[in-house]
């Protein structure tokens, strides 16, 4: 009997536990769903342009974000007849216009951010595009001395896609959000452009090569640069960037 007295709190005590866990194990179930429900109904990131962004290796988000880019300096009023100003000797610095200079203000942009994704894009394409240039002309059988033909159409290639995103940035101005028409209009740029570089390569090289003018694959030579003029309008941009297909923003 004493043993048994001895053991009942202990009893008590497990009975407690075991008669808890079944309610434990339903709060933890709720707050689980919960979490998931949460989770479900955050809104979707808009870096945007998802299609585009992996078509030229622009990357969901940097990995070393920079600052933002300097705003462009204010040209200085130079009247002519001046003598202030044309003969005016620069005063020392003030201490505060040092300091002013050697910090630096700005602030570093989000991994997220357009700007910041196209400027690690833009550098790792840099490191890559001579080594798929020399494989290129290796194939198509040009010399490296006499590829001047070859890097036109690329320039040209990479001014012509500029001008479209330029385009396309405009006409967001003027609009709430990425229609599809305006996906539709800047796909079909994108592939007119293509295409003609596609000619005016092949129209570079010997006939015999023109099938090897045709596996190039014209992409890993877009620099990402050309996406810049989107980034005065990336709040704007959503998946229908190219395709036309469903993205709303709520």
């Amino acid at each position: 009997m004493k043993n048994m007295i001895v053991w009942l709190p202990l009893a008590a005590v497990i009975g407690g536990i075991v008669g808890a866990w079944g309610p434990m194990e339903e709060l933890r179930a709720l707050k689980e769903r919960e979490d998931e429900a949460k989770a479900a109904a955050r809104p979707a990131k808009r870096g945007g342009f998802d299609p585009l962004s992996q078509f030229i290796n622009v990357p969901d988000a940097a990995k070393r974000p920079r600052r933002a880019k300097k705003p462009a300096a204010a040209p200085v009023a130079n009247r002519k007849g001046d003598a202030s100003a044309t003969n005016a000797v620069p005063s020392a610095a003030s201490p505060s216009a040092v300091a002013d200079t050697k910090a630096d203000s700005r602030a570093v942009l989000s991994p997220e951010d357009l700007q910041a994704r196209i400027d690690e894009a833009a550098e790792l394409w840099r490191t890559r595009i001579q080594l798929a240039r020399a494989t290129a002309l290796e194939k198509l059988g040009i010399a490296a001395d006499s590829a001047d033909a070859f890097d036109t159409a690329l320039s040209d290639m990479n001014g012509r896609l500029r001008e479209s995103m330029q385009a396309i940035a405009d006409a967001l101005v003027n609009e709430e959000e990425m229609t599809p028409e305006i996906g539709v209009r800047l796909m079909n740029d994108i592939s007119a452009t293509m295409v003609e570089t596609y000619d005016q390569i092949g129209g570079c090289v010997d006939v015999a090569k023109r099938g090897d003018v045709a596996q190039l694959n014209l992409a890993e030579f877009i620099d990402p640069l050309v996406a810049e003029p989107l980034v005065a309008v990336q709040d704007k941009l959503d998946g229908r960037m190219m395709f036309g297909g469903k993205g709303r923003r709520e």
